[in-house]
C-alpha cells in the first residue's frame, strides 16, 4: 500500500512518518511539504526500515499538482495547517483517494462534514480529526457510547506534563495554539451549541500520576463539532473539551495570554511606519527567534486523555471514564504527547489504505474507528488504556 503524508516536514508530520516506516505494513511513503528540504530530510531520516520512502514539494492549494501527487496513493494523511483541509479534501475527491486529517478546530470540521455526499458518491472515505484530541478522545467516546444505553454528558480532559523550565517552545502548530487561545470555544450545553470565552471555566481535574490534580480550561476543539451529532440518539445534553494550558507551564501560558490581550495575536493588519503588517505575523516571527522557544524542553513527556461519560445502563445511573496515556517512546524518539497525536493517524491511514476501514462518506472517529483494535494498536506503541466505572451503592 502507498500512503502520501502531506505536511510531513512539520513537528507532527515527522513523527507520523516514523510510525508509518517503523511499524510496517506500508510499501511506500511519500513525504510531501511546501518545505521541500524539510520533506527530504524527513524521508532520509525514516528510510531503512524496509519501506520505500520518497519526498516531494507540494503546495496543497495547487489542485492539479496535488491530484498528480496523490492519484496513485491508497490513502492521504493531511498534516498541514487546518486552514487548508477543504483544499486537500477536494483534491482527494478529484483523485479518488481516501482522506484523513488531524482536526479542523470545530468550524472547519463542520464545513468538511458537508462533503459527505460527494465522498459517498465517489466511494471513498474521509476520517476527520484523527490525532489525540480530536482523535483518541473521539474513539473513547465511541466506545462509551456503545456501552451505555443513554449518554447524558461527555467531558474530555487533555493533560500533559509541562516544560519544567517554563519555556515558550510549542508541541504542535503555533498558529493553531494561537487560534485556540483567541477563538471562542463552543460547548454543548442543555442540548444546544453555545460560545463561551477563550480559556475560561478553569477546573482542577485528577489525572493519573505524574500529572495528578491539574488545572484545565476550555478550548475550541473539533470533538465538540461532531460528538453531539453522533450521540444525538443517545440523548446527549452536554459536551465540552478542556486542556492543561496547551502543554505550557501555567506561567508561560500567562505570558502568551498577556501578548494576546494587547492584540499581538490579531490577524487584522495594522500600519507601522507606512507598512501594513499583521500583529500575529510579528508575534510568530519574534517567538521563533526567542531563546525561550529553542531551549530543549525538560519535561517528563507524559500525556493523558480522559473522557468521562455520565448516563444510564440497564436503568441505572452510571459514570464511566476512559483514560489513554503514554510515556515517551524511545523507538520512535518522541514524547508521550507526540505519540498520542502521531500514531493514531498512522494506524487509521493503514486501515483506510488496506480496505480494513471501508465506510464511504465523511465521518468523525467516534463513528468510523473500531475502538478495541485501535487501542490494541496504540498499546503496541506503549500507550495504555483503562476503563473506570462508578455507580451508586445499593443496599
Amino acid at each position: 500500500m502507498k500512503i502520501v503524508l502531506l505536511g510531513g516536514a512539520g513537528i507532527i508530520g515527522k513523527a507520523i512518518a516514523r510510525d508509518l516506516a517503523i511499524f510496517g505494513d506500508v510499501d511506500e511513503i511519500t513525504v510531501a511539504d511546501l518545505n521541500e528540504e524539510g520533506a527530504r530530510e524527513v524521508a532520509d531520516a525514516v528510510s531503512g526500515h524496509g519501506t520505500k520512502v520518497t519526498s516531494s514539494r507540494i503546495d496543497v492549494t495547487d489542485r492539479k499538482a496535488l491530484v498528480d501527487l496523490i492519484k496513485d496513493a491508497d490513502a492521504v494523511i493531511n498534516a498541514v495547517q487546518y486552514y487548508f483541509n477543504l483544499d486537500v479534501m477536494r483534491g482527494c475527491l478529484d483523485a479518488g483517494v481516501h482522506y484523513l486529517d488531524l482536526g479542523g478546530l470545530f468550524h472547519t470540521t463542520r464545513k468538511q462534514l458537508e462533503l459527505n455526499d460527494e465522498f459517498e458518491k465517489a466511494g471513498i472515505t474521509a476520517v476527520l480529526g484523527m490525532g489525540s484530541c480530536p482523535g483518541v478522545a473521539n474513539v473513547q467516546t465511541g466506545l462509551l457510547g456503545r456501552m451505555l444505553d443513554r449518554v447524558r454528558s461527555i467531558k474530555i480532559y487533555n493533560g500533559s506534563t509541562p516544560d519544567e523550565e517554563e519555556g515558550l517552545s510549542w508541541a504542535y502548530s503555533i498558529e493553531t495554539i494561537l487560534d485556540e487561545m483567541t477563538k471562542k470555544p463552543v460547548v454543548f450545553r442543555n442540548g444546544k451549541f453555545v460560545e463561551v470565552e477563550p480559556a475560561s471555566e478553569e477546573e482542577f481535574f485528577m489525572f493519573p500520576e505524574p500529572l495528578g490534580y491539574a488545572k484545565t480550561h476550555l478550548s475550541l476543539h473539533s470533538e465538540i463539532a461532531t460528538i453531539p451529532l453522533s450521540l444525538k440518539d443517545k440523548g446527549i445534553e452536554e459536551a465540552f473539551f478542556k486542556i492543561t494550558f496547551f502543554g505550557y507551564a501555567e506561567s508561560a501560558f500567562r505570558k502568551l495570554q498577556f501578548l494576546i490581550e494587547i492584540g499581538m495575536a490579531d490577524t487584522e493588519p495594522v500600519e507601522v511606519k507606512g507598512v501594513k503588517v499583521r500583529p500575529r505575523d510579528v508575534l510568530v516571527a519574534v517567538l521563533r527567534r526567542s531563546p525561550e522557544t529553542h531551549k530543549k524542553p525538560k519535561s517528563l513527556g507524559f500525556k493523558d486523555i480522559a473522557t468521562v461519560a455520565e448516563g444510564e445502563k440497564d436503568g441505572k445511573g452510571v459514570e464511566w471514564r476512559v483514560d489513554t496515556w503514554a510515556w515517551p517512546n524511545d523507538e520512535l524518539g518522541i514524547s508521550g504527547g507526540t505519540l498520542l497525536v502521531a500514531s493514531p493517524p498512522a494506524i487509521v491511514a493503514r486501515w483506510l489504505a488496506s480496505g480494513k476501514l471501508d465506510m464511504p462518506g465523511v465521518h468523525p472517529p467516534e463513528v468510523a474507528v473500531d475502538p478495541v483494535p485501535f487501542f490494541e494498536e496504540l498499546a503496541k506503541r506503549g500507550a495504555k488504556t483503562t476503563i473506570t466505572r462508578k455507580e451508586p451503592l445499593e443496599a
